[in-house]
């Protein structure tokens, strides 16, 4: 049977988990979403409000991670460059940080697309 893989990527894994549940509702069942890099490159304004009382960590502020990594991790990135204000000033220090692929026959490509899409997600 010929299969062609999709991959995606997201700039949030709110978005790119939405994707997913979409791509199974669908019929999909060859669907994984991996995280590409440490930093989220859309910041999450539910988990990393400072004036609601929210932010989880001064690198959930600065490098918009907070929400997204375990606490023990999080002293690591406060130490980082884009934290310490050694950077080179780039206000995202990553891209889009999750992957979806998405493993499917050569009809049904298409749709995929289209889902990922819908989700914010760039093929």
């Amino acid at each position: 049977m010929e299969e062609r893989s999709i991959l995606a990527t997201f700039p949030s894994s709110t978005k790119a988990y939405q994707a997913v549940e979409s791509l199974k509702k669908a019929g999909y069942t060859t669907v994984q979403i991996n995280r590409i890099t440490k930093y989220p490159s859309d910041p999450n304004a539910h988990y990393n409000n400072p004036i609601a009382s929210q932010a989880t960590s001064v690198a959930a502020l600065t490098q918009h991670s907070g929400a997204y990594l375990a606490g023990d991790v999080a002293p690591l990135l406060a130490a980082d460059n884009a934290a310490s204000g050694f950077s080179t000033g780039d206000k995202f220090v990553g891209n889009h940080s999750m992957l979806v692929t998405v493993v499917t026959s050569p009809d049904r490509v298409q749709q995929a697309v289209a889902i990922i899409k819908e989700h914010g997600g760039e093929v």
